[in-house]
């Protein structure tokens, strides 16, 4: 499965090595919103994901959820022998709470042309657009929406964010019912406190464009919500 609404080249680095990693998780372990390739020196331009679930049914959860810039949502279900590939700088996606257990192994390519200046560098000079839908497909395609991302779904990232720490401390049954309970309120404010930082760094410098791509973002949900 390939999730994404646009097609940037892709160059692999076919000399190098591709890091790959296996992870099992035995039940109520999830991943916040981020991207595998969050900016240098990391290489990574191709994300690969096999599962290897053959007893999972609906209801176990573990899905990876993706989520392009600036549209819809998929969600995948992590069934045996399925592959789903995306580009590591450039679709934000998390790991939905597993229930059951839950194994796959992860391939990250690395490219010849990633983070180069213009793909982290948010300057006057590329915030040159003369109206949002310019903006909308420029951010769409480039890893750039990196630095804005967090303050475009600031809310999803804060609630994956809690979720998670609340799922580190639990696991099945009775554990993972009481596992908010475990989560001192200090650690919680502290998370919510370093979040809305980082939010707010962003917003003060680009509130139109954030509120904008806000109410795009809004709208698109409702769109496929009805």
């Amino acid at each position: 499965t390939i999730t994404t609404t646009n097609t940037p080249a892709l160059s692999l680095d076919i000399n190098a090595r591709p890091a790959i990693k296996i992870q099992l998780n035995t039940g109520g372990g999830s991943f916040p919103w981020h991207y595998d390739n969050p900016g240098p020196p990391n290489l990574r331009a191709l994300t690969c994901v096999v599962y290897l679930n053959p007893t999972w049914k609906g209801g176990d959860g573990g899905e990876i959820v993706l989520w392009p810039f600036l549209s819809k949502s998929t969600k995948v279900s992590p069934l045996h022998r399925r592959a789903v590939l995306f580009y590591s700088d450039r679709v934000l996606h998390r790991v939905l709470p597993s229930k059951k257990r839950r194994v796959c192994f992860t391939i990250w390519s690395p490219g010849t042309n990633v983070n180069s200046k213009r793909d982290v560098a948010l300057s006057k000079d590329v915030l040159q657009f003369t109206n949002y839908d310019q903006a909308v497909q420029f951010f769409s395609q480039s890893p750039l929406q990196r630095v804005i991302s967090r303050a475009v779904y600031s809310e999803e990232y804060l609630e994956s964010l809690l979720e998670c720490i609340e799922g580190t401390r639990g696991g099945d049954g009775e554990d993972a019912a009481s596992a908010s309970e475990s989560v001192s309120s200090a650690e919680k404010e502290r998370v919510v406190k370093q979040h809305n930082a980082s939010v707010m760094s962003i917003v003060s410098k680009l509130r139109p464009l954030i509120d904008e791509f806000r109410r795009r973002k809004e709208c698109i949900e409702n769109e496929h919500a009805n």
